[in-house]
């Protein structure tokens, strides 16, 4: 038989019955794919292709699921995802962009999964602003609520631009170590999401 003729669903479903050769052209055919998404999300290459690696070993563990998958290549986009994410939290990997925050969440086309996404995150943010001092809080919420120059929040709070602009850095700084602390998850998500930016 030769395997690489078959459809992508019929190896998947000899894949469920414990067949190695049909693993092994999935494996061909999908391993540049997973490694260019973990990658992209990883710092340090070594680990990327350890969590690639380790991506089809999770495959194969649970190949009996393998079956039942209609778009395999969705499915392996956010299963790949997820364990880039699981690799972080287990064993203290970097990923790309670790220093950058959310962009303004009404710059972005949500999907019906990120709406449910831009809510909780809307939500843990707005908790983190409320930890901050007051001046703190007024600087960020000016510049990335209502989007005011530092020129003009200076005007307003009656402080130097050099003030706003520092208070809003560290804003920025105390809002990222919360979501990582706090919300892993969300940080996480957000960090897959390209959804980053400097200040």
């Amino acid at each position: 038989m030769v395997y690489q003729d078959l459809t992508e669903q019929v190896l998947l479903n000899k894949c469920s019955t414990n067949d190695t050769a049909a693993f092994q052209v999935i494996y061909d055919d999908f391993k540049t794919f997973v490694f260019g998404i973990v990658n992209a999300r990883i710092d340090d290459r070594d680990d990327a292709l350890d969590v690639t690696q380790d991506i089809f070993i999770s495959l194969w563990e649970n190949r009996k699921q393998l079956a039942g998958i209609r778009d395999f290549k969705t499915y392996l986009y956010v299963y790949s995802r997820n364990k880039v994410i699981s690799a972080y939290r287990k064993k203290n990997i970097r990923l790309k962009g670790e220093t950058y925050l959310l962009e303004k969440l009404d710059r972005v086309e949500h999907s019906s999964e990120q709406n449910l996404f831009a809510r909780e995150l809307t939500t843990s943010i707005d908790n983190a602003v409320g930890l901050l001092p007051e001046t703190m809080r007024n600087c960020y919420t000016l510049s990335k609520s209502e989007g005011k120059t530092n020129n003009e929040i200076a005007d307003i709070l009656q402080i130097s631009e050099k003030t706003v602009r520092n208070n809003v850095s560290e804003a920025l700084k105390r809002l990222r170590f919360y979501l990582q602390r706090n919300n892993p998850e969300i940080f996480m998500l957000l960090l897959s999401l390209s959804l980053l930016f400097r200040y």
